[in-house]
């Protein structure tokens, strides 16, 4: 069942990473001025698919998170104002997790435990500006000069994927393991459901 749930998450995870790029920067007021169109994942597909499964509930966060794409706050829901941290907590959810119910950023600095840098299906918080404004989102990849690839809310008002500089990075965080069970467990309920 274990093998059947990594194999399902792989084949889902390819799937997502073979999406074409989007150029996501917007003329309109975006709030990263200094980010860059979109590029291609430098890191080959299987790579990428085996990194998020070597953790319980990375490939699912991303997976979540890539779902959306396109979406702005009031189809999915959410303020319309500074919702970035708002769209992860219900990446989060929409994966059988919790996330931090906060509507800052920087909650998410906190959350689970650092890592030394990305990681396909990590949460990358940002700094911008102040010492209390930040930009969250999940991590799909690097660029060739190891700037994360980032799938986020709020990025020209809306789920948009873009490339952000890595000198903004303030932490790239995993979920905290309780998160990652729940995930695990809410995808082995599915795929039972579905087997039925």
């Amino acid at each position: 069942m274990k093998r059947s749930i990594a194999a399902l998450l792989a084949c889902a995870l390819t799937a997502a990473l073979a999406v074409p790029a989007e150029a996501t920067n917007s003329r309109h007021g975006d709030r990263f001025a200094n980010t860059e169109p979109d590029e291609t994942v430098t890191r080959s597909r299987s790579e990428a698919v085996e990194a998020a499964g070597q953790i319980p509930g990375a490939a699912m966060v991303l997976l979540e998170a890539l779902r959306w794409r396109g979406r702005t706050a009031q189809q999915l829901g959410l303020p319309s104002k500074l919702w970035c941290a708002d769209f992860m907590n219900f990446v989060l959810r929409r994966a059988g997790g919790k996330g931090t119910r906060s509507r800052a950023a920087r909650s998410f600095l906190d959350f689970g435990h650092k890592l030394d840098g990305p990681r396909v299906g990590a949460i990358a918080i940002f700094y911008r500006g102040g010492p209390n404004n930040g930009h969250v989102g999940v991590v799909r990849g690097t660029d060739g000069d190891g700037n994360p690839i980032v799938v986020s809310g709020n990025h020209g008002n809306m789920v948009q994927q873009s490339v952000y500089p890595k000198s903004k990075v303030l932490a790239y965080v995993m979920p905290p393991k309780y998160v990652l069970d729940d995930m695990a467990a809410a995808a082995r309920r599915a795929a039972a459901a579905a087997n039925k």
